[in-house]
């Protein structure tokens, strides 16, 4: 990685301490095939599509944890493109575009599959009479679309102004402050909310998990959109 990238990587710490270093490891059985990283990005969406459809179908605990196994499988996979590319020297203009398409996606329906795991679940909000099992299925769903929107307008931000030192704040992780960095790691769908999902399928607690997130990520999406949509 280059500099600039791995100082930004840093500020992801379940990724880059933990995801990371098991990437390098799968990475090397590709290595011995004719894969390209577009290529290995595409199939990293596979293990999430298969997460959010197991978590669609269980309603046990051991369904819910092979769930977040296959979404953390794409954590991994989602790393070894890179590796392999930096490895080969295979880089291409298209990369970031299919490595970024693959993130939305198991982002998107990581948060989903929580919401759905969380109305399968007989957690503490729904014991209390305090939230249905149909209301977390929408809370998970508007969760990932909280998560994914200010991505959407940034990018959207930089091909239309073909500026991207207006949105400098946001895309550059390298400058994170402190509140950032906790922001950062805790909005991760490869960092702290993966990491965060198995501890609220472990203690079964995922309707707090989703209702948290989704307040959380509208919190981050009305920050990130004001400074995106800011007018100079």
């Amino acid at each position: 990685m280059t500099p600039e990238k791995k100082a930004m990587a840093k500020n992801d710490m379940f990724a880059f301490y933990i995801g990371r270093p098991l990437s390098y490891v799968l990475t090397i059985p590709f290595l011995y095939t004719n894969l390209t990283p577009n290529t290995i990005s595409m199939i990293s969406i596979i293990p999430a599509v298969l997460g959010f459809i197991t978590a669609c179908f269980t309603s046990s605990k051991a369904g819910m944890i092979l769930s977040w196994i296959l979404f953390f499988m794409w954590n991994l996979l989602d790393g070894v493109d890179g590796n392999v590319a930096r490895y080969r020297r295979q880089f291409s203009k298209m990369g970031s575009v299919y490595d970024a398409m693959a993130g939305y996606i198991a982002s998107a329906l990581m948060f989903y599959a929580g919401g759905i795991m969380a109305a399968h679940s007989a957690g503490p909000l729904i014991r209390g009479g305090l939230i249905t099992a149909e209301a977390l299925v929408i809370c998970g769903g508007l969760t990932a679309i909280v998560d994914l929107l200010p991505r959407l307008v940034m990018h959207k931000a930089v091909t239309t102004t073909m500026d991207k030192e207006s949105v400098k704040d946001v895309m550059d992780k390298a400058d994170y402050g402190l509140v950032k960095t906790i922001a950062l790691n805790l909005r991760s769908c490869a960092g702290g909310a993966q990491a965060l999902l198995l501890v609220a399928i472990l203690f079964n607690i995922t309707d707090l998990y989703t209702v948290c997130y989704l307040l959380f990520n509208t919190a981050v999406m009305i920050v990130s959109l004001r400074s995106v949509l800011k007018e100079d």
